[in-house]
Parts: C-alpha cells; structure tokens; sequence
C-alpha cells in the first residue's frame, strides 16, 4: 500500500511528532479532484497515528486570495475581481463571506468521506498576526527572495521593483492590484494600479499602510514556507504541477531555507484526478463538483477510488463509463480481502484506509452491475434473487447492503450509465425477432428444451448457454444476441444466465418458444 511506503520513508527522516497539511482556495464549487489531496493527506495521518506516532491533520483555506476568475454562474460578482474571498458577500446571503461558504461546502463533503482535519483560514491568521513576523522577514530580506526567483524559475520579471507581497488597497479593497512602492520599515507605499492585471482594474489610489494584521499578504510561493513556519508543517504533499522542476515547490523550499531558516517539509506529489481527459477547475467549473460526487457514489466508495491508486498515477473518473461497476467490483474484493474471506494483504490495508468509519458488517455484496440490470426488470423480486445467489437467508446486514446498492444503481442509471446497461423486457415478442436466423431459434429451442428439464442457478446456466451454442456452431454474438432479441428487442444486454433465471420460468419458456417458432 502507498502509504505505507511513504510513511515507512518519512519515519526514517522525521521521527515525529508530525503536522500534516493541506490547503485549498476556495474560490468556487471546488471540484472532485481536491478531494485526492485531502483523502491522501488524511490516510498520511492516520498511518503515523498506527505507527504510534502524534499526528496532526491540518487543512487550511486560502481566503485571503484575491478573486482572479468569474465563476460562470456569478456573472454578477464581477465588481469583487481583486478582492479577498473573505471580504466578498456569501452567494446565500447567510455564510460570513464567499470564502466561508465555499469552504463549508467543500468541508460537508470531505468529512462525510471521513478526514477530519483541523480546519484553519489565512484571513483569521493574517488578521490576528501570526503572519507578522513572516512579512516582516520577506521585506527585509526581499532582495534575497528575488534572487531565489531569478535562480530557480529563471524569471525577468523578478526585478528590483518587484515585492512579494500584496498590499490590501485601503481605498477599495482590493488585494489582487497593488503594487508595492517602497518599504520604510514600518509601513508600505503602494500604487492600486489600474492596469496592473487583466482580470481587475485598480481604483488608482496611492497611500501608505502598515503591513501587518491583514493590511497585506505574502504572494503564494512565499506564503506557502510561510505557513510551514507558523503551523509547524512537517509533511505536505502537492499536485505535480506545484512539483515541476524550477516550479512552485522548489521556490517555497529554497524561501524555507534561506529565507525563514528552516527545512521544506516532507514533500510528495500526486497526479491530477480528471474528469473527461480535463483536469479540474474551480473557478471554471470543469468536471463533476466535490458535492456532486456523493450524489453518484456513497462515501465509502469514492474514498476508496481516491485511495487505490498509487499518487504518481493519473486518475480519471468518468461515471458515464465503465467505472462505477469496475469500481464497485474492486471494492468488493478489497472488502472481502479485508474481512479475511480473501488472501490479498494490499487489498485489505487498502480498504482500511478507504474505510469512512468503523469496521463494515459483515453482509452479502451482490454485484453492483448486477443489481443495476434486476431493477429494470419490474416483476423481479430482487432481495429473492439475491438470497438465492448467495444461498440463505438475507441478514439485516444483507438488506440494509442491497438497499444501499439499489440506490445507487438508480441513481447511475438515471444520469450516467451507458446505454448497453440499459434495458426493458418487453411485454410482447420484440419485432427485432423477424431478424434472427434459423439456426438462432434452433437454439433459443434447444436453450427451450433445458431449461423446462430443470431449474439451474444463473451462473450455471450461463455456462450451459455457452457449451450449448459451441456445439451448435455459433459465435457468442450471435447466440445471445438471439436471446437478447427475444427479451429485449436488443442486441446486448445482462449476463444471459442469471438473467434468465432471475425471470419468471414460465414467462420465460414462452417467449423462447414463440421466438423460435420458425425453427423446425
């Protein structure tokens, strides 16, 4: 398991005790993929806490940002480009501010999936002065951090006018277009610039203020080691984008260092979750929002989707696909691996870390695909079903799962599923008949003549169907095509053995006998 490795290598560096971190901007409905970097951050903090190590889970909310983007679905928050989430009006009219309401939505969802992190706000600790000493640092040593600039990104637009720091404009309160002038010591000059970036105009005051208790702000690469001072950070990984060689990570280190006089944290990088072949976008609002995610998945299973892979390996969602029901299968097997009914180790610490709560019951766990074909079909009775497959009675446990999984089935059907996944079983014979050959009804006869012999199970059956045709000479296609004609006026459709058994018998005798009426 990941986790295990990257714990193993962090404990040979750092013994502990460790502060973990994470942070988001919250600059609109953030999207699925910001959910890896809490979930890995999380399973990071619990596997020190099972090595006996002190762990803490910290997850902060970049607020004092400025709005550098319009959300598409806030065309009127236009007038607040430049300005602090934290001093933007809620979209509600109730939370304190757009950052707060955002973060909270984004909070509601990671903690239904299990992280509890210690939640923390730039604006709260710019504000109350836990930043001061930071500032103070960067602009007396500002010349030192432009050099960090010019070595690690290569920059020309690090010269000697440039600041790292944003003043907030005390004239129109916009953060995003100020331009430092001059630092005495005590206070700032600035300039809010009119032009200073495309995405917001400055109101064009100049004045002087003091830096200090959220009268200003530290540029990203230099607020981020910042934060590792303040908080104590000793492990924080970040997407690969922020891990590039010359990018993000390697400027905060080298400011860390020479500049704030301690080491980076551990660091690892992970790959973007995309949506579609897109990475994510808050601001733009690319790709399924965090909140929508449980509306498709339950907790427990998108956890575990974040969870499985290794963080070097790209994940991409797409519930329109075949995910969902490869998704279900894979968690079924780590939960049975977990539960000891299967050897595979891995498997089951990955489920542990996947895990929202306490340990599962133990219950019967049909499988997920199966269950999305049953529910199309009306006169099946599917808890019925399921008891026969498994081979007793239902649990409380096995009931409360099937419900669960109905559920979701219904909801995937609804909004994502392919259209192969979708059926109806007619209640007449299918005029797509008229298509099949004489040798399909030869074997919808034969397939007839067996099933009026005995009762089978469905995999059984399944089984049968396939040595049935073999003999007969036909390709799978064309023998459960045959089949699926019959029943569904379709091509494809479930695996035809349980979907036969899962049928009414004599409804079932009938339609493969009229469906091959022409056959003799």
């Amino acid at each position: 398991m990941w986790v295990d490795l990257l714990v193993e290598d962090l404990l040979k560096r750092h013994g502990g005790p460790h502060v973990v971190n994470d942070a988001k901007t919250p600059s609109g409905h953030v999207p699925v993929g910001h959910l890896r970097g809490v979930i890995m951050h999380d399973c990071v903090a619990r596997a020190l806490r099972d090595a006996g190590v002190s762990a803490e889970f910290l997850y902060g909310f970049d607020d004092y940002d400025p709005m550098d983007d319009l959300p598409p679905h806030l065309p009127e928050y236009a007038r607040y480009l430049g300005t602090p989430f934290v001093n933007i009006p809620s979209p509600d009219g109730r939370a304190p501010s757009y950052g707060h309401y955002f973060a909270a939505e984004f909070t509601g969802v990671f903690e239904r999936l299990g992280a509890h992190p210690r939640i923390y706000r730039t604006s709260e600790m710019y504000r109350s002065g836990q930043f001061d000493e930071a500032i103070r640092a960067a602009l007396d040593q500002v010349q030192a951090i432009r050099e960090i600039y010019r070595e690690v990104t290569h920059s020309a637009r690090v010269d000697d006018r440039w600041w790292p720091i944003q003043v907030l404009c005390e004239r129109c309160g916009r953060i995003g277009t100020t331009n430092v002038l001059a630092w005495t010591g005590d206070v700032l000059e600035y300039h809010c610039a009119p032009d200073k970036v495309a995405w917001a105009v400055g109101c064009g005051h100049r004045g002087t203020r003091s830096p200090f208790g959220g009268g200003s702000k530290l540029l990203y690469r230099v607020e981020w080691p910042a934060k590792w001072r303040i908080l104590g950070v000793t492990v924080e990984g970040a997407g690969k984008d922020h891990m590039t060689r010359g990018g993000t990570h390697d400027v905060a280190r080298a400011i860390s260092a020479r500049v704030f006089g301690r080491p980076a944290p551990y660091a690892f990088a992970y790959e973007f979750l995309l949506f579609g072949g897109k990475k994510m976008s808050t601001s733009k609002a690319v790709g399924v929002g965090a909140a929508e995610i449980l509306e498709v998945l339950r907790p427990d299973l998108a956890r575990f989707l974040i969870v499985r892979p290794l963080p070097r390996r790209q994940l991409e969602f797409d519930p329109g696909g075949e995910t969902i029901p490869t998704l279900y299968d894979e968690y079924d097997r780590a939960a049975a691996a977990y539960l000891r009914e299967l050897d595979n180790p891995d498997l089951a610490r990955t489920f542990y870390f996947a895990r929202t709560a306490g340990d599962p019951p133990r219950c019967y766990r049909p499988r997920f695909a199966k269950v999305a074909h049953l529910i199309q079909m009306p006169a099946v009775d599917l808890a019925r079903v399921v008891a026969r497959e498994k081979g007793a009675p239902l649990t409380e446990a096995d009931r409360e799962e099937l419900e669960r999984r109905i559920a979701d089935a219904r909801r995937w059907l609804a909004a994502y599923a392919p259209e192969h996944y979708k059926f109806e079983v007619h209640s007449s014979l299918p005029k797509a008949v008229a298509t099949l050959t004489r040798a399909q009804r030869q074997y919808l006869a034969r397939v007839a003549e067996s099933l009026s012999a005995r009762a089978w199970a469905g995999e059984e059956l399944h089984a049968h169907l396939h040595a049935l045709r073999a003999e007969m000479g036909l390709t799978p296609r064309d023998a459960f095509g045959a089949i699926y004609q019959a029943f569904l006026g379709k091509d494809s459709g479930p695996q035809a053995g349980w979907f036969l058994t899962a049928l009414d018998r004599q409804f079932v005798l009938r339609r493969l006998r009229e469906a091959a009426q022409d056959a003799a």
